[in-house]
């Protein structure tokens, strides 16, 4: 079995599971997405967007139109891309929007999905937690599979595009990255 077979059958089965729809990091962060991006109007990319709460709010609070992402499909959203992240994403946004998916991807493949980001966005805020997850327990394999710390995030960040805002929250970090 391939990665992407491995992991995007690994999330079918957590959203399976009604309380993993419970948490979303995507719909908590939109304010502060709004007070370090000011967007103005345009496009957004909800990338692993899940159950699409976060471009939603985005939608709601900021008049901008979102694109939702992720390599399972969970509810009614429109429109939507199902793959990956380490493959090149289609289309072009005014911004990125990735709360509470960086951890989750393998380490070697991390660098690889945010210069996709990139290329896909003129900009891309970034929630990421540095702590392990409790939720994989539920189906037997961890779900957050980087777990690094502010510094290493923030420094590889650097590595592939300008990091304009970092701030770290003490168990997880947000960062606002321009190509």
């Amino acid at each position: 079995m391939s990665l992407s077979e491995h992991e995007r059958e690994k999330y079918a089965q957590a959203w399976d599971i009604p309380a993993y729809h419970d948490h979303s990091p995507g719909k908590k962060y939109a304010p502060l997405f709004g007070r370090m991006v000011a967007p103005d109007g345009g496009s957004v990319l909800d990338i692993g967007c899940g159950a699409g709460a976060g471009g939603k709010a985005l939608e709601a609070a900021y008049g901008l139109s979102a694109t939702y992402l992720d390599q399972v499909k969970v509810g009614e959203l429109d429109p939507f891309i199902e793959q990956p992240l380490w493959k090149p994403i289609p289309g072009l946004y005014d911004y990125g929007y990735c709360c509470d998916v960086m951890e989750h991807i393998p380490t070697e493949f991390t660098m690889l999905c945010v210069t996709n980001m990139l290329r896909a966005c003129k900009q891309v805020f970034f929630s990421i937690s540095f702590q392990p997850d409790h939720f994989g327990a539920h189906i037997g394999e961890p779900l957050h599979l980087t777990v690094k710390p502010f510094a290493w995030w923030r420094d590889a960040l650097r590595e592939v595009g300008t990091v304009v805002d970092a701030r770290d929250l003490l168990g997880e970090g947000v960062f606002v990255v321009k190509n």
